[in-house]
């Protein structure tokens, strides 16, 4: 049986006005999501996470590369694939406030995605109702424009209108970065609920990696473009293989002074432009662990078991450090003593 979607080589590159050369976005990644399942997409800012939701939706076209769901290929151009996944593939934006028409009221924003789908009023009215409960959303709430709602209201809203539609998978785009931390804990409370609910598959883009680590089955890790390492949420968080998701990682921090690493892998130097990438490892001008090779040829995946694949040449070195990026889980130690 086939995953609900297949990435294969993606590829995205945007040219330059004026100019032969192009910013290399995307650089043939690969992955792959089940229905029902979460997988995160993680990196610093440039890494390419939002560029890859809006190929898989169909906002822009890809350069190269296969993308497959439900074992078809999804067709070449943009508005032939948004039509043909109309409802069927949803996003949820970063910044509730600027992704709600503020002149309609919360009810004909839920219902709007039903019109594309040919619903009729009565059976729209329903699934309206139906929706606006199952995100925690009162009934009065309905008749009143966005701005009369605090943001994680607005973020349910903006929820209920991608699930409105029930559709197999959802693109999650820094869906909590704008949210104050009470906010954002009922967001992934409410994303587990509505999963658990709807068995909808997610896509999380994210910079927090403690609300990755909590929402998520599968991470990804990208660095420029290319994927550093994927596997298991637990095996990823608990023992990072490349040496830019230890570093990742271990910068997090932690309020609390009993939280300082012993050891920590830092990357320092300058991060490549997308638009002159060099050969190899595109991290090889920041890794403290950089060889001849990395800088010559780019390394191939290497199987640690469990669906846990690494690109890099020298893993076993990261490995060997220890336990470089457990802040997290000594942390959540740490604040269950504290609630006890």
């Amino acid at each position: 049986m086939s995953s609900l979607l297949e990435v294969q080589n993606l590829v995205k590159h945007f040219p330059i006005a004026g100019s032969r050369r192009k910013v290399q976005a995307i650089n043939g990644v690969s992955f792959s999501i089940e229905r029902g399942e979460t997988v995160s997409l993680v990196g610093e800012s440039g890494s390419g996470k939002t560029t890859i939701g809006r190929c898989l939706l169909g906002l822009i076209e890809p350069t190269a590369g296969g993308i497959f769901f439900k074992g078809q290929a999804m067709g070449r151009g943009v508005d032939v694939r948004a039509k043909a996944l109309r409802g069927r593939l949803q996003m949820v934006f970063q910044e509730p406030a600027e992704s709600l028409n503020p002149r309609m009221r919360i009810g004909e924003i839920l219902g709007e995605p039903l019109l594309t789908l040919g619903m009729s009023r009565g059976d729209r009215d329903r699934r309206v109702a139906e929706t606006a409960a199952l995100i925690g959303l009162r009934p009065a709430l309905l008749d009143v424009r966005p701005a009369d709602l605090s943001a994680g209201l607005q973020q349910r809203v903006g929820i209920g209108r991608a699930i409105v539609t029930r559709p197999d998978l959802i693109v999650l785009d820094e869906p909590t970065s704008a949210l104050d931390p009470t906010a954002r804990a009922e967001i992934v409370d409410l994303l587990k609920a509505l999963q658990a609910d709807l068995d909808t598959a997610y896509l999380f883009i994210s910079h927090d990696l403690s609300t990755v680590r909590f929402l998520s089955h599968r991470v990804v890790v990208l660095y420029l473009g290319s994927i550093a390492e994927e596997g298991p949420s637990d095996r990823l968080f608990a023992a990072p293989r490349h040496p830019y998701s230890a570093g990742l990682l271990a910068s997090v921090m932690l309020p609390h002074p009993s939280l300082k690493a012993e050891r920590r892998l830092t990357l320092e130097g300058e991060i490549p432009s997308p638009i002159d990438l060099p050969p190899g490892c595109p991290l090889a001008t920041r890794c403290p662990f950089t060889e001849s090779r990395c800088r010559d040829v780019s390394p191939p995946p290497s199987a640690l078991g469990g669906g846990h694949l690494v690109h890099c040449y020298n893993h076993q070195k990261v490995a060997a450090l220890g336990d470089v990026a457990d802040q997290l889980t000594r942390f959540q130690e740490l604040a269950s003593r504290i609630l006890a």
